[in-house]
């Protein structure tokens, strides 16, 4: 067991929320405690020499529900990966943020607004500097909790290391509409598309006030009310930014000519904004919504 944590101020204590766990026969089993909790863990299986093959995020909730859009534009779930609530205005429905393209989530904030991440029962790492060793798939798999921070915020603004300002944009897609297994949803869920072809955009998402006390918005959509919370996002640094004041929402679209992304924005106090088609430096940890494949 990596990690575990509630996703608030309080930190569980270790088989929280994960009491066992084996390996047989090519195959990896995990027990819930027997009190069941909600809340997000990663579990790894090592080598003999303790390096990390590979991880898997376990998501403790109950079952989301699926919201279908408008316009035959697709159908998502009614919160953020990571999340164990779709309530506004609680912190549980903030999620976990990701890094553009690798598959290991990083905890949100433990409040619905500051600057404070959640805790949980490990001392994370501190982030480390791409490179041609670090800024790798690899590096990232075997340092599933390690953020990967660019050398400089105006330079590639990727954590995947290239040397100039080239990128990789088939990290969470092999090929159209087609999820890799870097791609961090659940089975039968993806990341989903962005720009003017996406989700967001061919639903035809409004612009609704931003609801100041609940820190995010709801979106009316095909006939549902549909809760974004303003989750904020990890900076190139890896500092907690924004947390009760915007939402930068993830897609697996690459932003042309560029080593940015696609992703849904908001922000308090703005209106009339390009929801759906604003872009992101790769490097941030934002939000992910998933969509049904």
């Amino acid at each position: 067991i990596l990690w575990e944590t509630f996703g608030t101020s309080t930190s569980p204590e270790f088989c929280d929320l994960i009491s066992g766990f084996c390996y047989k026969d090519g195959y990896i089993a995990f027990q819930t405690a027997d009190t069941f909790k909600e809340g997000n863990a990663v579990i790894a299986a090592k080598d003999a020499s303790g390096t990390i093959l590979w991880s898997w995020h376990i998501w403790f909730t109950d079952q989301p529900k699926e919201h279908v859009y408008k316009n035959n534009a697709g159908t998502m779930m009614d919160r953020n990966l990571g999340a164990i609530s779709a309530i506004p205005g609680h912190v549980r429905a903030f999620g976990l943020l990701y890094q553009w393209g690798r598959k290991d989530p990083f905890l949100g904030s433990s409040a619905i607004s500051g600057y404070n991440v959640a805790k949980s029962t490990i001392t994370w790492p501190g982030k480390v500097e791409s490179s041609a060793e670090t800024g790798t798939i690899a590096y990232a798999v075997t340092h599933p909790t390690t953020f990967i921070s660019n050398a400089d915020q105006y330079s590639n603004r990727d954590w995947y290391y290239t040397g100039d300002k080239t990128t990789d944009n088939t990290r969470w897609t092999e090929s159209e509409n087609a999820k890799s297994v870097y791609d961090p949803c659940p089975a039968g869920w993806r990341v989903p598309d962005g720009g003017t072809d996406g989700i967001w955009n061919t639903a035809g998402f409004d612009d609704p006030t931003f609801d100041g006390t609940n820190k995010g918005k709801t979106f009316s959509n095909n006939g549902i009310e549909i809760w974004y919370p303003a989750a904020g996002y990890l900076a190139y640094d890896n500092v907690l930014s924004n947390a009760g004041t915007s939402l930068y929402c993830w897609t697996a679209t690459p932003w042309p000519d560029s080593a940015h992304a696609i992703n849904l924005y908001f922000k308090s106090g703005s209106q009339n904004q390009n929801l759906a088609t604003n872009h992101g430096m790769r490097v941030i940890g934002c939000s992910v919504r998933c969509c049904k494949e």
